[in-house]
């Protein structure tokens, strides 16, 4: 009973080293068009290695029969393949990753500050033109749009504040200070409480 037990045993062994030798594959990234995808990254989950394919979308990596391989690309949606998968078919199809972003304009033409500012004028909707049972004349209009202006940047100005100050935050600093220094007394080498009693 005991050789046979004996004979089970290393059989076990014998089997779990031979599942542990890795081989090594080869596969393509391509894209939907069969164009290969240069620079996709290839992570073994298993073992954390990673490869990049080359211009030809070729890679080539060390894996065992059961393990996943992640192969992203930042043009691309990321694609989870099993060993298995990539044996029956090396080749793999990434699609592509679009995000839609709004259009920009842009033109070559200088705008001078007037223009910049009757554009502005127009969208916020203010008609500096005196109406006609107005006192005030348009310059006057507009020099009182613009103190008006200049008074809410001089606002937002001051309420900027370089040194913050505050007296409770102040004390919660030290106190949690304080109550670090005594932890860490607690945890310190005779040493350091020698040196505290001879204080």
């Amino acid at each position: 009973m005991k050789q046979f037990l004996v004979i089970i045993l290393v059989f076990t062994f014998l089997g779990s080293f031979a599942q542990q030798d890795e081989i090594h594959i080869q596969g393509q990234v391509v894209d939907v068009i069969k164009n290969p995808v240069a620079d996709a990254h290839v992570f073994n989950v298993r073992n954390s290695s990673k490869s990049v394919s080359r211009i030809n979308g070729i890679f080539d990596v060390w894996v065992l029969p059961g393990d996943s391989i992640i192969i992203t690309h930042i043009s691309f949606i990321r694609k989870v393949v099993t060993v298995h998968q990539l044996m029956v078919n090396p080749v793999v199809q990434l699609e592509i990753d679009t995000i839609n972003i709004r259009s920009v304009n842009v033109s070559a033409s200088q705008r001078s500050d007037y223009e910049k500012a009757m554009t502005n004028i127009q969208r916020i909707e203010f008609d500096f033109r005196p109406l006609p049972d107005d006192v005030y004349t348009e310059t006057e209009r507009m020099n009182a749009l613009l103190q008006t202006e200049d008074e809410v940047q001089r606002v937002a100005a001051s309420s900027v504040s370089l040194v913050r100050f505050s007296p409770s935050e102040e004390i919660g600093k030290l106190i949690s200070k304080r109550k670090k220094k005594k932890e860490a007394r607690q945890f310190s080498s005779s040493k350091d409480t020698e040196q505290d009693e001879n204080k």
